[in-house]
């Protein structure tokens, strides 16, 4: 009898502890809504992954942008792909004279040029370097931002290696079989994670379907001592293709926003049904109008983290259990809902 008290202790006590731990890594951290450029009541950016992108399917969507006084980032790749039997790697390059004359000028109005690897395609160390020279003669700077493209091998860890905790790594293999990377890897052909750190300040990495990232993490941008070729890491909400985008920015997701004084960087393909024909997708015109008549500040990514980071009062590194609820909910929601 005495036994079977002291197993049902036990039981009771480990009960407990799982609880007590599933509240601590689940509870959603609190924030303090930031104070912006000129009382401006949120934040909001658009980064654009250039999967697919040609001038005639893009440059309808931006003209629409500027005219709303909408400035964002654009992704770009340096090389032509050397794999187009994977869709995600076509789209135009800038090798291609209307599509470099067309990002130049995007640059000289107002919208941020970033990295989506230096080509739709796997690149070795010597490619990648000389892609990011070819970046920086171009636009007169390298690439503050870097976005992950699909399954390269050169990605900066991505797959599996996105995740810290070895349990979470096993969790993401049983639901994806995207490779893991090899950029961050010194021993690879693929490796240029010094070159990232020293001329890369961030890094997009999980996507969320929440249009409010500080809600999520209100430590972004973030250092992880434990992906050091990384200077800072930031997340995104996911608006890959028009219909999920739309969906986040609806009236509700927008006056959310604002009313909550949140930040939003929302990760999308303006190349994927934003416009046809020229003409650009009659819902999105309707939601970014309503969006861009709000009282936010309207720029690019870059802009909008070395505002957060100059102006909080906390170090650079995440905690542990940061990362944990961090890493937890990305996982519950790739579960859900196929979150990149």
């Amino acid at each position: 009898m005495k036994n079977w008290l002291s197993t049902r202790k036990i039981i009771l006590v480990l009960c407990i502890l799982v609880i007590a731990l599933a509240i601590q890594f689940t509870t959603p951290p609190t924030y303090d809504p930031p104070q912006f450029p000129n009382g401006k009541k949120f934040a909001f950016a658009i980064v654009d992954d250039t999967d697919g992108a040609t001038v005639e399917n893009i440059k309808p969507v931006y003209e629409y942008l500027e005219e709303l006084g909408i400035r964002c980032t654009k992704t770009v790749w340096l090389l032509p792909t050397n794999d187009s039997t994977h869709w995600p790697n076509r789209g135009e390059t800038m090798q291609d004279s209307a599509y470099r004359e067309f990002v130049l000028g995007l640059q000289n109005k107002g919208f941020e040029i970033g990295l989506h690897g230096v080509r739709g395609g796997h690149s070795e160390r010597g490619e990648v370097i000389s892609g990011l020279e070819s970046f920086r003669e171009l636009f007169g700077q390298y690439p503050r931002i870097h976005i992950n493209h699909s399954l390269n091998k050169d990605n900066l860890y991505w797959g599996g290696s996105k995740l810290g905790v070895t349990p979470f790594r096993l969790m993401y293999g049983l639901m994806s079989d995207t490779p893991s990377s090899y950029g961050q890897d010194p021993a690879s052909e693929h490796f240029w994670g010094d070159i990232a750190k020293e001329h890369v300040s961030y890094v997009v990495n999980f996507s969320f379907h929440d249009i409010n990232i500080l809600k999520i993490n209100p430590a972004i941008p973030y250092h992880d001592e434990r992906k050091p070729y990384v200077n800072y890491w930031f997340h995104s909400a996911d608006g890959g293709f028009v219909d999920s985008f739309n969906d986040l920015i609806s009236e509700e997701n927008v006056d959310k926003l604002e009313s909550q004084g949140g930040v939003c960087f929302i990760y999308t393909h303006l190349s994927s049904g934003f416009a046809r024909d020229g003409k650009v997708n009659p819902e999105f015109k309707k939601r970014i109008a309503y969006l861009a008549s709000k009282d936010g500040w309207f720029t690019s990514a870059s802009e909008i983290l070395d505002y957060l980071r100059e102006h909080r009062n906390r170090d650079d590194d995440i905690s542990f259990r940061e990362r944990i609820y961090i890493e937890l909910r990305w996982l519950i929601e790739k579960a859900l809902y196929g979150s990149t």
